[in-house]
């Protein structure tokens, strides 16, 4: 028999129907070895996993003006509220932990048990048992509970390194969504983020950012990746109705641990403090600084007898690396100083008046009287729109600032100018001023701070040195095209 050659066009398409059908075949085979991998991982975390509800009582004097009286006078409808500006009232609060260690300490957030009374833990067989509180982190958002775990045969988590998450990759979540009715839920996503700060939740932010659906309950629950390790701790949502809408935020579980391993052993967390004030650097800043790109922590305020003191840190310097680690934002700076302990030697490369020089700095503990980071300030462009005035001994006083500051105040700031954009407000005093931070020229009054203004021409840059309150901070704002 003589075979006959088929038309390129008929065997093309014989070919393509043979490889779709292939790759349909091992797509299926495929997904279902995904899904009893999710299965898999599902059936090892839920034992661990637990729902905690407990009891706050909370003071509300909303209703009672100032004079201690009802605003709203003799009308019933307020009655409710009584005449005790200090009225008590129970409220239950509800969120998930997550065990980590047969002997029963579970890792939950703060928030889920801050102030609270009469804690209970309900476990993966339904049983309740009351938990006391080991200790806890509002600065990180971190609690640690233990229950009894007599005659309790506890499964602990395997814990994981939330260093090696990779954007992109899958995780799960798992809690109690809404009530303990809907408990050891489990939810699918991915790492849609890390490193997350400045969302305003706690003083120490580095988040796994997750599209995993998180909802009211979740918070202390874990976030496993496909070894079913713990990685993080569920803590927020970023939602405009309440519920999931595709942004959750998860603490790293090595911020966790460093955490609970303090308040395991001393009740509280123990930080290391280097003793600056700092802020991030924008792309107006590095400019100034002689920066190929905004990066880095610039220092604001050095603290007189402070490791960063001792070490001869400068105002001006910008901090790129803690050890080997690039310090991208203040952020980033602030979180790799609170992972260290008090004592710990470190070694911060710094650009000082554009050259780049290594110091090494012993850290000390941590005083509460002090904060690390100065507040951030958003950067827009638009008019400068300030007016100044000479400073007076009453003008310390009133606005706060240290007793031998020198400078001029900021008097008035014009709506829609770059100045307010940036949050100048009156009150602030302007120290220095200059196109680079090694050009700073000193300001002593209205008559100084003009001269050195009107030698800048449209579009350049000026770099301030700024106090408010006692603490010094930069900003750098554009001469406005005429």
């Amino acid at each position: 028999m003589k075979l006959r050659q088929l038309p390129n066009t008929t065997l093309l398409i014989t070919l393509f129907v043979l490889l779709t059908s292939i790759t349909r075949a091992d797509g299926l085979n495929i997904a279902r070895a995904l899904s009893d991998a999710f299965s898999q991982i599902a059936e090892q975390v839920q034992p661990s996993v637990v729902t905690i509800t407990s009891e706050q009582v909370i003071q509300h004097p909303a209703l009672n003006g100032r004079d201690g009286r009802n605003p709203f006078g003799d009308n019933p409808f307020f009655w409710f509220w009584g005449p005790d500006n200090n009225r008590e009232f129970k409220t239950t609060s509800l969120g998930s932990g997550v065990i980590i260690d047969p002997d029963g300490y579970i890792i939950t957030n703060n928030h889920v048990v801050e102030k609270s009374q009469n804690i209970k833990v309900q476990l993966y067989d339904g049983k309740i048992v009351d938990a006391e509180i080991v200790g806890t982190d509002p600065k990180s958002d971190v609690a640690l509970i233990k229950i009894d775990a007599k005659d309790l045969k506890l499964k602990a988590i395997t814990v994981g390194n939330s260093d090696n998450l990779r954007v992109g990759e899958w995780v799960l979540a798992v809690g109690s969504p809404f009530g303990s009715e809907l408990s050891h839920t489990v939810t699918q996503g991915i790492v849609s983020a890390i490193g997350r700060s400045s969302v305003g939740l706690v003083d120490y932010e580095n988040f796994i950012q997750t599209d995993a659906a998180i909802n009211p309950g979740n918070s202390g629950g874990p976030l496993v990746n496909l070894d079913g390790e713990l990685v993080g701790i569920n803590t927020a949502i970023a939602s405009r109705s309440g519920g999931y809408q595709g942004i959750g935020f998860a603490i790293p579980v090595n911020m966790v641990n460093r955490v609970t391993s303090d308040l395991r052993t001393k009740g509280k967390v123990v930080r290391a403090w280097l003793g600056v004030k700092i802020q991030s650097v924008d792309a107006d800043m590095a400019k100034t600084l002689e920066l190929d790109y905004a990066q880095g922590a610039l220092v604001g305020e050095v603290v007189k007898n402070s490791p960063a003191d001792d070490a001869g840190l400068e105002v001006g310097d910008v901090i790129t690396k803690v050890d080997k680690n690039d310090v991208k934002t203040s952020r980033d700076l602030m979180n790799m100083i609170a992972s260290k302990h008090p004592d710990e030697r470190v070694s911060l490369t710094v650009l000082r008046d554009g050259k780049t020089r290594t110091i090494k700095v012993k850290l000390a503990e941590f005083p509460e009287e002090y904060s690390l980071v100065s507040s951030s300030r958003q950067q827009m462009s638009s008019d400068l729109g300030m007016q100044v005035q000479n400073l007076t001994p009453q003008d310390i006083k009133r606005y706060g600032l240290d007793e031998d500051s020198k400078g001029v105040l900021v008097a008035s700031v014009m709506r829609g100018s770059e100045a307010r954009q940036k949050n100048i407000q009156p009150g602030m005093l302007i120290e220095k001023m200059g196109p680079t931070v090694r050009e700073l020229g000193t300001i002593t009054s209205t008559n100084e701070y003009h001269r050195l203004l009107s030698r800048f021409k449209p579009g350049d840059t000026v770099l301030f040195l700024m106090q408010r309150e006692g603490e010094n901070f930069f900003v750098a704002l554009t001469i406005p095209e005429k």
